[in-house]
């Protein structure tokens, strides 16, 4: 199957944004914000700033981590950002509810122009996720999104071969990444929390229960996921 010009365009501005967008994200040393020592260096101006203009922050932080997750970014970054800034609570429902309509609308926009060549990849690269498809494509596509060990970006496309709906898919993505999001968020916001009281991050903040509580609750999601995984997802045919 030939695919069209207007496609060979599209998937072309699709890929030239993705460069730009990376290449301002490191040109302006963004990453510079998840420096421990940049931001123990700092921590006075840039949290004098968060507090002055948080709304204005969290809206531009709301509207970014959209368009970073269509774009098919990584969602730990993002994620990282809105714990050390927003905090626990305002930190998780910003990114959650970001990194959920980011999600659906790359669905929605690949499963419309690229949804043969997409499913016949997906099809090759992990078979055995095919194969093992019943016919609860919500309940499955949900705990699928929950192992590790498949790109953030794959999640997002998978439903693709499924004939997902739109507000399965939303309803599938919102709730799997919930645990994982709040997990995260809350980590960060502990050490955003030290920072702002002055404390140096080492290894002596792991004694803080705001952190090695997310930390204890990470390993155990990892965990019963990586069983999941290896129970009902990645079984070989004995046929």
């Amino acid at each position: 199957m030939q695919i069209s010009k207007f496609k060979i365009m599209l998937l072309g501005v699709y890929i030239t944004t993705v460069a730009i967008v990376v290449f301002l994200f490191f040109y302006y040393g963004v990453t510079s914000f998840l420096n421990p020592e940049y931001l123990m260096n700092n921590r006075d101006s840039i949290f004098s700033y968060i507090d002055r203009y948080k709304i204005i922050i969290a809206t531009i932080y709301f509207v970014s981590s959209i368009i970073w997750v269509f774009l098919l970014g990584f969602a730990s970054i993002p994620a990282i950002f809105a714990g050390l800034v927003f905090g626990s609570y305002l930190g998780s429902v910003l990114s959650i509810f970001s990194f959920t309509i980011g999600a659906t609308l790359l669905f929605f926009s690949a499963n419309k122009l690229f949804k043969d060549s997409i499913s016949n990849y997906i099809k090759n690269k992990y078979p055995l996720i095919v194969k093992n498809i019943d016919e609860n494509i919500f309940g499955y596509y949900f705990f699928l999104r929950c192992i590790p060990g498949i790109p953030f970006a794959i999640k997002n496309l998978i439903p693709i071969i499924f004939n997902m709906r739109i507000s399965s898919y939303f309803s599938a993505t919102f709730f799997s990444e919930l645990t994982p999001t709040i997990i995260l968020v809350s980590l960060c916001s502990g050490i955003g929390k030290a920072l702002r009281a002055g404390e140096n991050i080492n290894f002596l903040i792991l004694k803080k229960p705001e952190i090695y509580i997310p930390v204890i609750a990470l390993g155990l999601f990892v965990l019963i996921a990586n069983i999941i995984k290896k129970k009902y997802f990645y079984k070989q045919s004995k046929t």
